[in-house]
């Protein structure tokens, strides 16, 4: 009888501790807005306007340990690919190659919630370590290439939350401004996120 009252009680402890952390899983996707970092301005034939908008996707951990206060884990994946024109060296001919870029970051964000019933705003701050990587198609020479790099970021977020007490889904939209401390000049952009999260029970 005991032993069963001890495993009611470790049952009832863990439960209400899972309540309390608010543990949540999401997906999220969106557009980045005019990326920009100047080493690319070396490459020939590689123009501004490519990266106005440039796609990612990623998924993440909510941690809801406090009421106002929720943490964030999130791993994410932007990448582009842009068809170039290059001169072979030594001759007269030119050949296409594909430039591709791709930044896979890991992030953590903490995000103060405005406590409203249904449409909740939130404003946060965060740090993520970005892979970027930088590839050429053909092989052939640029002139310059940018090399791969490990840099960390810092970023703001702005958005709100869609949350409904009966169902275990919410709705997010999240602007985000992230500076990231790549080699010369730090590369910075705009990104425009929506997402959706299932609360664990």
């Amino acid at each position: 009888m005991k032993k069963w009252m001890l495993v009611l009680i470790l049952l009832s402890l863990s439960s209400s501790a899972w309540g309390i952390t608010g543990l949540g899983i999401g997906i999220k996707g969106g557009m980045i807005q005019n990326y920009s970092y100047d080493k690319l301005d070396l490459i020939p034939t590689l123009n501004h306007d490519w990266l106005k908008q440039m796609p990612t996707i990623g998924v993440f951990l909510k941690i809801g340990t406090l009421r106002i206060i929720h943490l964030e884990a999130s791993v994410e994946y932007a990448w582009k690919k842009k068809e170039i024109v290059l001169k072979v060296p030594g001759e007269e001919r030119s050949i296409k190659a594909d430039f591709s870029i791709n930044d896979l970051s890991l992030n953590g964000t903490a995000k103060y919630i405005f406590s409203f019933p249904v449409l909740k705003p939130y404003l946060g701050l965060g740090a993520g370590i970005h892979r970027l990587v930088y590839g050429l198609s053909s092989g052939a020479n640029t002139g310059f290439m940018p090399d791969d790099q490990n840099r960390i970021g810092i970023h703001g977020v702005a958005g709100i939350v869609l949350s409904f007490p009966v169902l275990p889904l919410e709705f997010l939209a999240e602007a985000r401004y992230t500076n990231i401390q790549t080699t010369g000049k730090s590369t910075h952009y705009t990104t425009i996120l929506g997402g959706v999260t299932y609360n664990l029970p």
